[in-house]
């Protein structure tokens, strides 16, 4: 392992010298792409980001013991080395005045009706093979005036393998995890932006949306932190370096945290063996989430900001509004 390490440090020297002597200034966003090309498809490179003022290359890495596979400098920028720990999508596997208020405090694992984000949320026992939760994100309205559950392809859309489940999958809620029962059915899958994965992929939103089959939801309300009211997310927001943004998840409730990269590519693991590279994403500092989570609107002063899908103990991952909006052709 350590004989590869200096193999790929002076690959990456002798590639950037080659590249240097050809253009006289690469840009930082072309050292990037090429730190992403060579170090993301290695084990235990988490993700890669860039800074501009001054400019540097940042690497994320999953555990210490990886700091030998990254080189201190690429295409003559400087290299800064994050240890974030294993990025993973956090589906539960084996200030706004209140739009609406229960009549009581309600359970965020238990049947909530009317449906509003940040409740569990999940797919048949048989479809996705053993009993599973995430989070309900929102209801949106579809370009076809219908109303739709808004949540993670990995939590409405996804069987334990992985594998796309056939469009019309039931959606339930609560998710199988926190009930016995698949009576609870709530909406249907009706349409997944599709993941690659592997090396090769290049996504930006794991999303899904369920079309509703019950008269019982809130469109765009989400469940506060008091378990009674609810907040709106309405319009989107695209967010910056040290921005506070909000979650409502199934696990740990209403919670807020900082914005500490804006545009990180990462790593995201779906199984032991499966991953996936997704590209623009939003890394939050932890704790913001945690598994059972995924799916959590994420907001900025009322505002939509993405979705929170993945995580490891030290950042949270949100995929952008925009991908997600563009992508399942919903409005915010």
């Amino acid at each position: 392992m350590k004989f590869a390490s200096v193999i790929l440090t002076i690959f990456l020297v002798i590639s950037s010298f080659a590249v240097g002597s050809v253009h006289a200034s690469p840009s930082i966003k072309e050292a990037r792409k090429y730190a992403e090309e060579v170090l993301l498809p290695q084990e235990g490179i988490a993700g890669i980001s860039h800074r501009e003022d001054p400019p540097k290359i940042i690497v994320y890495i999953e555990h210490e013991k990886y700091k030998g596979k990254v080189p201190s400098s690429i295409m003559g920028f400087k290299v800064e080395v994050v240890v974030t720990g294993k990025i993973e999508a956090l589906s539960l596997l084996q200030l706004k005045k209140p739009s609406y208020t229960y009549e009581e405090s309600v359970s965020r694992t238990g049947r909530v009706r009317p449906v509003s984000g940040g409740i569990s949320i999940g797919v048949p026992e048989a479809a996705f093979g053993g009993k599973m939760a995430g989070t309900l994100g929102i209801v949106v309205k579809g370009p076809d005036g219908y109303y739709y559950v808004l949540s993670n392809a990995h939590v409405i859309a996804m069987d334990k393998n992985a594998k796309f489940l056939p469009i019309g999958t039931p959606t339930l809620q609560p998710g199988t995890y926190d009930d016995d029962t698949d009576a609870d059915k709530i909406a249907e899958l009706y349409k997944y932006i599709t993941i690659t994965f592997g090396p090769r992929g290049k996504n930006y939103a794991d999303a899904a949306i369920a079309k509703l089959t019950i008269d019982e939801y809130l469109a765009y309300e989400v469940l506060g932190a008091d378990g009674k009211t609810t907040y709106t997310i309405s319009g989107s927001y695209e967010v910056v370096l040290g921005d506070t943004v909000r979650k409502s998840g199934r696990t740990t409730g209403v919670t807020e945290n900082n914005v500490t990269d804006t545009s990180a590519t990462v790593k995201v693991w779906y199984t032991n063996s499966k991953w996936a590279i997704f590209y623009d994403q939003i890394l939050v500092k932890q704790p913001f989430l945690e598994s059972g989570d995924s799916g959590s609107p994420v907001d900025k002063n009322g505002a939509f900001v993405g979705l929170a899908f993945a995580g490891s103990s030290t950042v949270a991952v949100v995929c952008k509004a925009k991908y997600i909006i563009s992508g399942l052709k919903i409005s915010a």
